[in-house]
């Protein structure tokens, strides 16, 4: 069985935010955690500032007890700092992770194949089975990053659905 999540009707998925509870000069980032497969964890990240509201869908490995390499890290509240990565290039790192390092939101389609604990970002997501596959990878990354321009830091706020 096949099914599709789509981030946002319009290319970027960026949309003019109607809230009216927005703390002026504000970011509010939150990833939710949808679905949990053998292979990976499908959610979907929120971006909320003062004027927009952007949505993508998340790809990160299941959990296994936050072991480095081959699980996603714990749900909880953490600060992600701007950096530049060799391999990823202009990205942000989820910091001060119990017993983790390295832990970036980057490009990629597949888990495990594309990640060793970090958060993978897509336009939409694909589930077929038991695995999982993000669409348009690098247009969400483009446009994470155009929302965070001129951020050094953000908080970041993970979540399990419930």
């Amino acid at each position: 069985m096949k099914s599709n999540f789509n981030a946002a009707a319009n290319n970027t998925g960026i949309t003019e935010s109607r809230d009216n509870e927005i703390t002026t000069g504000g970011i509010q980032v939150v990833l939710t955690r949808q679905k949990s497969l053998e292979t990976c964890t499908v959610g979907t990240l929120h971006i909320q500032t003062t004027n927009l509201v952007w949505r993508c869908k998340t790809l990160e490995l299941p959990w296994l007890n936050n072991k480095p390499q081959i699980s996603c890290i714990p749900a909880g509240k953490y600060v992600c700092r701007r950096l530049v990565s060799s391999k990823f290039g202009e990205t942000f790192q989820v910091c001060d992770v119990p017993g983790r390092v390295g832990i970036l939101f980057h490009t990629g389609n597949s888990a495990p194949k594309d990640t060793r604990g970090c958060v993978l970002l897509g336009v939409g997501c694909e589930i077929s089975g038991n695995n999982a596959y993000l669409l348009a990878s690098r247009a969400a990354m483009k446009t994470f990053m155009q929302m965070l321009e001129g951020v050094e830091t953000f908080d970041l706020e993970i979540l399990e659905k419930q």
